[in-house]
């Protein structure tokens, strides 16, 4: 056997068990008392479930971006014949596995628009098409409609939930013929599904977060969700990683090696993630167009710019000095630690996309009282005032994640017959 290939520990082992079945029970669990309470919570609010929708859709906008962030790995790992990934690649396949779930779970902001609810989408709202008070808005109408925006996004989700099942099917349909040619299959379908993944990724980050601000537009926005929920994909597949290995699985196949290469993708996405959030806003800031800055402004100066900051020095600067380390990466409870604290500053970042559109402005136009939508006024005027509400879904939406995730963890945990496994149970990190 050569130096650069190892076998499977014959004591390793290999098998889900009850591993799936328990994160699912947890999940349901963990979904059905959060949400239960937040329903509570948005009953009682006092602004027809406006609070609760927008969090809602903060909370939707988070587990949707870790599982998109898995299944980029996933096509990524066949796309370049990855190796280190090989004995990590069945765990991101179950994250990718709780598209279907998620995209379900989507429907909870979905269906109101279509039904007729216009205080969370202001694109949705009849003031919206006054031509004289919001000519921007009236004419993306085609595009910008509750029927045509609900088939797009049951669009994406068929889209991302085909390519996840095809990919995880496939690897274990591999696991019981051992067909080597069923890689260079996957690999093959990896190249336009990288293609088909960018553009989808792009427009779900367009239609569910940016037209909460109507006026605003950006062609970078795609990019920056993406970044962004990269840095979270991949801590969470590092702390989904350890839970199986504390329950005795994988314990021989995944190493600090393996956790050094999970490490390096969280630095990576850190420093990419502020590096097109700052491009964004550099090239819009200097370009100092109304349509363009208004969305900044907001959250630059008034009661946000402290969230800003802390986004700043808590999702970029503060992990991305200490992750340089290569011990940091290394050594499991100093990863857990960043790994847990860039899943927090993650939801942060979602709620600093969402809720500042929160606050609409009622202006006179015309002889009438019409609302002005999100991002108009005075700022001081536009409050961060956090509810408990917020965190409440935030938990309702991960625990749905998690059943989602636990409904993929079956069978083997590892593809056993991939002709990449000896090599990756042998890497290290140079």
């Amino acid at each position: 056997m050569s130096a650069l290939t190892k076998s499977l520990h014959p004591d390793e082992k290999i098998k889900a068990g009850k591993l799936g079945s328990t994160m699912t029970k947890a999940g349901i669990g963990v979904a059905v008392v959060f949400m239960v309470i937040s329903l509570v919570l948005g009953a009682s609010h006092g602004d027809h479930w406006k609070r609760f929708m927008y969090a809602y859709v903060a909370g939707w906008a988070y587990i949707a971006s870790i599982a998109i962030g898995m299944l980029w790995l996933v096509l990524l790992h066949h796309l370049t014949r990855s190796r280190w990934s090989t004995v990590v690649r069945r765990i991101a396949e179950a994250m990718t596995g709780a598209f279907p779930l998620i995209w379900l779970a989507g429907l909870g902001f979905i269906l109101p628009v279509v039904l007729g609810y216009h205080d969370l989408y202001y694109w949705a709202h009849p003031d919206a098409h006054n031509a004289a008070l919001n000519p921007t808005i009236v004419h993306k109408a085609g595009w910008l409609s509750p029927g045509f925006f609900a088939a797009r996004y049951v669009l994406y989700g068929v889209i991302y939930s085909g390519m996840a099942w095809y990919f995880s099917s496939t690897s274990r349909k591999q696991d019981v013929t051992g067909d080597p040619a069923l890689s260079t299959q996957m690999r093959v379908v990896s190249g336009p599904g990288m293609i088909l993944y960018a553009f989808t990724t792009c427009f779900v980050a367009w239609d569910i977060l940016m037209t909460l601000a109507p006026k605003w537009y950006s062609t970078i926005y795609g990019v920056v969700y993406w970044g962004s929920g990269n840095v979270a994909a991949f801590a969470a597949l590092g702390l989904i990683v350890l839970w199986i290995q504390r329950n005795g699985r994988l314990t021989h196949s995944i190493t600090e090696e393996h956790y050094h290469d999970i490490g390096k993708w969280m630095f990576t996405f850190t420093f990419f993630y502020a590096y097109v959030q700052f491009s964004q806003f550099m090239l819009q800031w200097y370009g100092n167009m109304p349509e363009e800055t208004n969305w900044w402004k907001y959250r630059m100066f008034g009661e946000w710019q402290w969230v800003s900051m802390a986004i700043l020095l808590g999702f970029w600067a503060f992990p991305f000095v200490f992750l340089m380390s290569r011990w940091t990466k290394r050594i499991v409870p100093s990863l857990v630690f960043f790994a847990v604290w860039q899943l927090v500053f993650h939801w942060l970042d979602m709620y600093w996309n969402v809720m500042p559109s929160y606050d609409w402005h009622v202006v006179q136009h015309a002889g009438a009282m019409l609302n002005e939508g999100p991002l108009t006024g005075n700022i001081a005027l536009h409050h961060v005032s956090f509810s408990p509400i917020d965190i409440t879904v935030w938990l309702g939406l991960v625990g749905v994640f998690l059943a989602g995730v636990g409904r993929g963890l079956k069978d083997n945990l590892i593809p056993v017959k991939d002709p990449t496994l000896g090599l990756s149970l042998a890497h290290e990190v140079m």
